[in-house]
């Protein structure tokens, strides 16, 4: 169940003191969450509020603005996520260059100390942070002896011997190997799009689809394909097939998102759809007549629907994983 108190604070009064975590955060996987709960469980031995410190926009968009580094999750599903897990404080900090130039003594005192009330400081085995990432494991310790924390390192968590991370998760990603990246996250990837007017060639083919836009244009996707997905309208889960791409045989160059949804006949224009991506089933094709599509479309909504046979979809959004 859903515990909705999360508050997102700039500054916390001075008689609120916390257990602290702070990170990226990018797309709050597996690792992630160890570090999270391992925050709420120091939290409440000690008598502290949590507070998880974040950043938008990605680091990686200032700091190594060429690299183009897409987000796993964008803002209100972070957000969204944290909040499920039962947190007390989020402090959004937008990261800049000023922000970048901070050292890790600067950030200690002025940040989590004065402005966040910081008594226990939790991490992750291979966190750093401050300017060029100084503020590493002995500079933390040496910080939490001289202004008087405590310093908490949380393990890593191995999936196949290797440790989870967000880079893990954007290789299969781009592999297409979306059991591996729900395995990595501990939940379904995601998107979130919202429905337009399309050309409203697949009504005529007898697969009708919803066209879908990213709210967030940067967000990293997977290789071009028909998938095996489902979402979630207004609590009730409705499965369908994906296609992310071209539509090459009608010469149409352009990738779109269409989403053919099983079971349901309303309308869904000018609605936000966050759609979780389960399985790939093939590679997008180009077909000599509309009739082979037809035909390939039909067996793909079978092969979909075999998929969802062998997989339960939970009900509540941290626990859709394989």
């Amino acid at each position: 169940m859903m515990k909705n108190r999360l508050t997102e604070v700039a500054r916390l009064p001075e008689n609120v003191r916390t257990a602290v975590t702070v990170g990226t955060f990018d797309g709050v996987h597996r690792g992630h969450l160890e570090i999270l709960k391992g925050l709420l469980k120091v939290a409440r031995r000690q008598g502290l509020r949590s507070l998880v410190i974040t950043f938008e926009p990605h680091p990686g968009h200032v700091l190594h603005p060429g690299n183009k580094i897409k987000p796993l999750t964008d803002t209100p599903l972070k957000v969204r996520l944290l909040t499920e897990l039962g947190l007390d404080y989020l402090a959004l900090l937008h990261f800049d260059r000023a922000l970048s130039r901070v050292g890790p003594e600067r950030f200690v005192s002025d940040y989590l100390i004065s402005r966040f009330g910081m008594r226990t400081l939790v991490v992750g085995y291979d966190h750093a942070f401050g300017s060029n990432r100084a503020g590493n494991e002995k500079v933390l310790t040496e910080l939490s002896a001289s202004r008087n924390f405590t310093l908490i390192k949380v393990p890593p968590v191995l999936l196949d011997g290797q440790p989870v991370s967000s880079s893990r998760i954007r290789t299969a990603l781009s592999e297409g190997n979306m059991p591996l990246a729900s395995k990595l996250l501990g939940r379904f990837y995601s998107f979130t799009g919202q429905v337009v007017t399309g050309s409203g060639r697949g009504k005529k083919l007898g697969h009708p689809t919803a066209n879908l836009v990213l709210l967030n244009p940067h967000k990293q996707l997977f290789p071009d394909g028909i998938y095996a997905g489902f979402v979630d309208l207004d609590g009730k889960i409705v499965h369908g097939v994906l296609h992310h791409g071209p539509r090459p045989t009608f010469n149409d160059s352009s990738s779109t998102l269409e989403l053919n949804l099983f079971d349901f006949n309303g309308s869904l224009y000018g609605r936000q759809l966050e759609v979780s991506i389960i399985q790939r089933i093939r590679p997008v094709l180009r077909f000599e007549t509309a009739e082979e599509l037809i035909r390939q479309m039909d067996r793909d909504d079978q092969e979909v629907k075999k998929v969802f046979e062998r997989i339960k979809i939970p009900t509540d959004s941290l626990s859709r994983a394989v």
